[in-house]
């Protein structure tokens, strides 16, 4: 690289002259005055893009030039972590709280922000702390790591990290720690290109968004029903709430609309009521000895009624997993909304953690159990995730689903769907965990779906047999 890309400068007809200063608008300069801008991070993204153009059959058309924007956008202001997201895999099923999960090999095509900006955001609240959350502008990940490693498993012998694990073609859980379908991505075009990759080296995948961009045409050109399943996130359809608590999401009305799109496209989709938000305070369904001074507080977000109005989209499943809240998240909420959900918890009898707050096991039975009856009216399959509320919900709430080899539903509706995350055997989840001091065993990291028996339920009634689709 020449020694103009080192330094500040101008070229003119005659000589070069240098050019300390940069003007805000370098629109306001003619041409042959405007400064030449070092950009060593997109040079390093370019030439590793032409390298694997040289090495793959996969030919790829991406525009670099938007990483280049972003650098040169935030040349005197950098953000934290740098413009690319440099690990595009994570594996994270090492942990007892997400070891059962069956998709827990996740993949973001941007990360360190998200612009839909939920208030009560588990990734946001977490990364705020440590100052990693850009408040909410989003960075792109590398590409270069995804081709890289669909190249080397697929296209080669190579052993790389990540091989093993695509060559089991366990699916991919897309958009975990942010949107990978935020609005902005019809500029950066990341998820685009990404699709495009999953659908030449014909690899299975789920989607977690809040966005009904994955419903334009753009997008729906590059989805394959054969290798994805769609799961839309909307705890409410109360759109009054929705603008106070996801104020950058796209409204019900909008995500349903896209639902009833991609189903009636033959996509297999489902709406995860996760997070499932407590409509009264605990305890107020299940405890015989609930008692509270005056009119009792009801927050009229997440409701079992709204299982009607998915239905009428086409909405084929409904997942549900019940909120628990950090202290960051919870303040959040309540600044929002102007709600005091605080009272609704009762932290004597349940304190499953010293930073989150938690209802009791019971309640949240119950509610799922109310989702449940109302899905099986509509003819809705209905399973439950148990993140956030400890493994013993994997098992216990088994009884509930629709599908009992999946709780994520896609294992026998999406034709590619063969292997799972709980296939990855506990010493390669161990390669890729940073925290090895408070992992799980094991145990019972193998054992089949369907063995709840084996597992203290709930002290709820079973109502299996009177709930089965």
């Amino acid at each position: 690289m020449s020694d103009q890309f080192h330094e500040f400068h101008t070229e003119t007809k005659n000589n070069v002259i240098q050019f300390p200063v940069i003007p805000k608008d370098l629109n306001l300069l003619p041409m042959e005055t405007k400064p030449i801008i070092p950009t060593p991070t997109y040079d390093e993204l370019f030439a590793k893009a032409e390298k694997l153009n040289t090495l793959s059959k996969y030919k790829c058309d991406f525009d670099y030039g938007v990483y280049r924007d972003l650098e040169l956008r935030y040349k005197n202001k950098p953000i934290r972590g740098g413009i690319t997201m440099k690990t595009a895999f994570r594996l994270v099923n090492s942990h007892s709280t997400c070891q059962q999960c069956l998709y827990a090999f996740e993949i973001d095509t941007y990360g360190r922000g998200c612009a839909h900006d939920c208030v009560y955001c588990y990734a946001k609240a977490e990364l705020t702390v440590h100052g990693y959350w850009n408040n909410p502008i989003p960075v792109p990940i590398d590409l270069n790591e995804i081709r890289k490693a669909f190249y080397l498993a697929f296209e080669t012998d190579k052993k790389s990290k990540w091989s093993e694990l695509l060559r089991k073609r366990i699916p991919l859980r897309v958009g975990s720690m942010s949107d990978s379908f935020m609005w902005s991505d019809m500029k950066y075009k990341v998820t685009q290109e990404v699709l495009k990759i999953f659908k030449y080296y014909n690899y299975p995948y789920i989607i977690f968004t809040r966005s009904d961009l994955i419903a334009h045409d753009e997008y729906m050109k590059l989805l394959d029903p054969r290798l994805s399943a769609i799961q839309f996130s909307m705890s409410s359809t109360n759109d009054e709430l929705i603008k106070k608590i996801e104020p950058g999401a796209p409204s019900a009305k909008r995500r349903l609309k896209a639902l009833q799109k991609l189903s009636e496209a033959g996509h297999w989709t489902t709406v995860r009521l996760n997070p499932l938000f407590p409509i009264y305070p605990d305890g107020y369904f299940t405890n015989p000895n609930f008692k509270w001074e005056g009119e009792v507080p009801k927050f009229e977000y997440s409701s079992f009624e709204m299982i009607d109005e998915l239905a009428a989209h086409k909405v084929p499943a409904v997942l549900a997993g019940f909120v628990r809240f950090s202290r960051i998240s919870l303040n959040a909420l309540e600044r929002a909304t102007g709600f005091n959900i605080r009272q609704f918890y009762n932290r004597e009898q349940v304190n499953k953690s010293a930073r989150d707050f938690h209802f009791s096991d019971k309640e949240i039975r119950y509610y799922y159990e109310q989702v449940k009856r109302q899905c099986i009216k509509n003819k809705v399959q209905f399973t439950t995730c148990y993140i956030g509320n400890g493994e013993g919900h994997f098992w216990k709430d088994q009884d509930l689903w629709s599908n009992k080899k999946d709780c994520c539903n896609a294992i026998g509706r999406v034709a590619s769907f063969g292997s799972d995350s709980r296939q990855v055997d506990f010493p390669t989840r161990m390669k890729f965990t940073n925290h090895k001091n408070s992992v799980s065993t094991s145990e019972r990291l193998h054992e089949p779906l369907g063995t709840q028996s084996k597992h203290p339920r709930s002290e709820m009634r079973d109502i299996s047999s009177d709930l089965t689709l």
